[in-house]
């Protein structure tokens, strides 16, 4: 066996440099290289694959190598990230729990939004330094009409091939055995709900006498100023808002109803200012997310994100029982109302 000794080499390498000569072809030799590399080799691996940050290890090629020479390896799952916090979470939860059933892995970056929103348990992501680009390698199986209710076929897919997913899921059915597990998992990041926290107690501080009083969030999504769009999309009218809100002052002695809303001008010319209500402003989404959750319980008007603030917080969730126009393309979405809203929350109208 030939060995090559490194110190010897180096020694070697700075007497050479003190020639001049030597020197200048040494330089001239490195922007040759340089320039070979910038031009030629990064255009040759990347050209005919614009949408992938390429590593040589993980590309579609050496994905296909691994399988084709008989290396083992865990699945992937891969779904399309889209839309709002709310979004990006039920696309999590769906993703999570294929994955978790069939002992595959989750692509999910380091960058992704909620891996900089909540602490995520590090042992499920420790192959999570592939590329989120790998999932264009994968087959696409796309949800037929982007409908936001279960479908029982994809429980059925099999375990041994990668698996790409692009649509909604936007049902509780998909994950209803691991809600607990992904409860733990979504765990907010320290300085989250150390701020939530800390705005929390201070709103209650407020208020003399908080022992005993019964917390509500309040999240308001408007999606338009009409009432209802060309789509089908209803916003909940004030009438449901105050006839929630009451249905709880019905049921608690002390209330304090805590709003929040991306269009708090709206809020504040239509919800009658009580003193049992007061208004959260200024937030990021997690914040407000986060917040929500440290209530009692929930009202949401309509949108994901006000859904799984009352997925987390687990009190009584009290949710607007119109969110589309019948025989709309938005009421489409919602093939079965059961599939999507949870079992036990309260409609009303």
């Amino acid at each position: 066996m030939v060995q090559i000794n490194v110190w010897n080499i180096s020694g070697h390498f700075r007497l050479l440099l003190q020639n001049r000569t030597a020197k200048k072809l040494a330089v001239i030799c490195m922007l040759l290289t340089g320039i070979y590399y910038t031009c030629f080799y990064q255009h040759s691996t990347h050209h005919d694959l614009p949408y992938q940050d390429l590593s040589e290890k993980y590309n579609c090629s050496s994905i296909a190598h691994m399988d084709k020479i008989g290396i083992k390896r865990n699945k992937s799952v891969c779904v399309k990230f889209a839309g709002g916090l709310g979004n990006q979470m039920f696309a999590f939860c769906f993703g999570y729990t294929i994955a978790r059933k069939k002992n595959m892995h989750l692509v999910l970056t380091r960058e992704h939004i909620l891996t900089q929103y909540f602490k995520l348990v590090p042992y499920h992501w420790k192959d999570y330094d592939l590329n989120a680009g790998i999932c264009g390698c994968f087959p696409l199986i796309k949800d037929k009409g982007f409908d936001c209710g279960y479908d029982k076929k994809l429980e059925h897919l099999p375990s041994d091939q990668d698996l790409s997913f692009l649509g909604f899921f936007q049902s509780w059915r998909y994950w209803k055995n691991y809600e607990n597990e992904l409860r733990q998992i979504l765990q907010f990041q320290d300085n989250i709900l150390h701020e939530a926290k800390s705005q929390f107690h201070n709103i209650l501080s407020k208020h003399k006498n908080y022992q005993g009083l019964t917390t509500i969030g309040v999240h308001i999504r408007r999606f338009e100023r009409y009432d209802t769009d060309e789509f089908g999309k209803n916003n909940a009218p004030k009438e449901y808002i105050i006839h929630a809100m009451d249905y709880f002052r019905n049921l608690y002695k002390k209330c304090l109803f805590l709003i929040f809303s991306i269009k708090m001008k709206w809020t504040k010319k239509n919800i009658p200012q009580t003193d049992d209500i007061f208004l959260v402003e200024g937030n990021s989404a997690p914040v407000d997310l986060a917040m929500l959750t440290l209530t009692n319980h929930t009202i949401m008007t309509v949108g994901t994100f006000g859904w799984m603030a009352g997925w987390m917080t687990q009190g009584k969730t009290v949710y607007y029982k119109h969110p589309a126009t019948p025989g709309s393309e938005f009421s489409k979405l919602y093939s079965n109302y059961s599939d999507h809203f949870y079992p036990g929350w309260i409609p009303m109208e």
